[in-house]
């Protein structure tokens, strides 16, 4: 049984090389002593707003944007010296886009108060939310849940000591709104503590939405570092590459909800439950379309990669070498729905380097290198977690060759 071939992979990646052009507009420079909110709101199409060091008074909403190529910028002067936009109250976000076409990017957000959230989308288009960094907020860091959009990127920004779910995106029904080529990229989260009955997700795509998540750091969440819930369309794949994930406090690393998706390239470490989780999210029956391959998971108490009993229709695991605690499953067992190609179990073998510093390298000798299954299909990933060309055949896991400790920090 094989998946069905992936053709939206090819869509989400050309939205993953449109970035936002530069601004061919006037550029104001301001400092904290300015209206931040009337400065922004004056700029015309495809102008940039440059802000000096310094706090900046908050809320506001942003109402005009650029165009197509062409957006409006509101950037830091100074990425090493971000300026702060500042709010301590609790009636409004920190900043609220309703224009499209707006690009952020350098500026600092936090600490705010209990469900303030710090960037809140309500645009259609072309919104980007670049090299910012996110501390103690009460609320979520980066939110698109109101209209349906496309093309927002989210990249290289820097969320730690969230009391809320870290990056939330499209409608939990999947109908009111959803969202096409987005992409999430270079992300580094760190802690996420929503209060219960709250999850505390890390990044969560919703229902027919649809994502490149790839290259994201996330370490210490309260729930999945990314959960996403799939589509009805099984021409809308979301793709989840190259992302390292560690110590879920209450679920997996990664949870797939439904799919069409691929999975690939990930290392999943120290959850409670799994590294990699697919879960019948809601019984919608959306467990079809999926390909799990090249993922390496280690030390996740209850198992490594971890299916459910019923409702997987579509399902290949191939490549994957994944470790469990002892009396945990590190591989499902073959079942109607589950191919399983190529996997290796490490629960009883010394597969890598040193895992306990972090050290995921594959070991000589310990039927990794060159023992993946040859697949051919546009799933099939061509480099590794770290961007090394996959040899023919492929090491099992994640990194094809030797690479040192993976770094707690952003991914570069």
């Amino acid at each position: 049984m094989r998946p069905r071939p992936v053709v939206g992979v090819v869509v989400v990646v050309l939205w993953a090389l449109l970035g936002p052009a530069a601004s061919e507009g006037a550029s104001v420079e301001i400092g904290p002593e300015a209206s931040l909110c009337a400065e922004i709101n004056a700029l015309a199409p495809g102008d940039e707003l440059v802000l000096r060091p310094g706090e900046y008074a908050g809320p506001c909403t942003i109402r005009r944007g650029g165009g197509p190529g062409a957006p409006t910028v509101i950037r830091a002067k100074d990425v090493a010296d971000r300026p702060r936009i500042v709010y301590g109250g609790a009636t409004a976000n920190v900043l609220d886009v309703e224009a499209d076409h707006v690009t952020i990017r350098g500026l600092a957000f936090g600490p705010t108060q209990r469900s303030v959230d710090g960037i809140r989308i309500f645009s259609r288009a072309g919104v980007s939310i670049e090299d910012c960094e996110f501390s103690g907020l009460g609320g979520i860091a980066v939110v698109a849940n109101h209209f349906s959009g496309r093309g927002f990127i989210v990249r290289r920004n820097v969320i730690r000591d969230s009391r809320g779910t870290a990056m939330y995106f499209g409608c939990q029904d999947g109908a009111w709104c959803t969202l096409t080529g987005l992409v999430v990229e270079r992300n580094y989260i760190h802690t996420v503590r929503a209060p219960d009955p709250e999850i505390g997700y890390g990044i969560q795509v919703k229902l027919n939405s649809v994502a490149l998540i790839r290259d994201n750091v996330i370490v210490d969440t309260k729930g999945p570092g990314i959960m996403v819930y799939g589509a009805r369309d099984l021409s809308a794949v979301s793709v989840v590459e190259r992302n390292f994930l560690m110590g879920s406090i209450r679920s997996s690393g990664i949870v797939i909800g439904g799919g069409p998706v691929v999975v690939r390239n990930n290392v999943a470490v120290a959850s409670h439950e799994g590294g990699l989780g697919l879960e019948d999210y809601g019984r919608r029956g959306l467990l079809r379309g999926i390909v799990v391959a090249h993922n390496t998971v280690f030390g996740n108490q209850a198992g490594g990669i971890v299916t459910p009993e019923n409702g997987v229709r579509d399902a290949l695991l191939v490549n994957n070498a994944a470790h469990a605690r002892v009396g945990a499953p590190a591989l499902p067992p073959a079942r109607n729905g589950v191919e399983l190609a190529g996997n290796v179990d490490c629960s009883l073998l010394a597969c890598f380097t040193n895992p306990e510093a972090r050290d995921f390298s594959p070991l000589l000798g310990a039927g990794l290198v060159g023992a993946g299954a040859v697949r051919v299909g546009p799933w099939v990933p061509g480099a590794d977690y770290l961007g090394n060309r996959r040899g023919i055949p492929p090491t099992v896991g994640a990194l094809e060759r030797p690479a040192g400790p993976i770094p707690l920090a952003p991914k570069p």
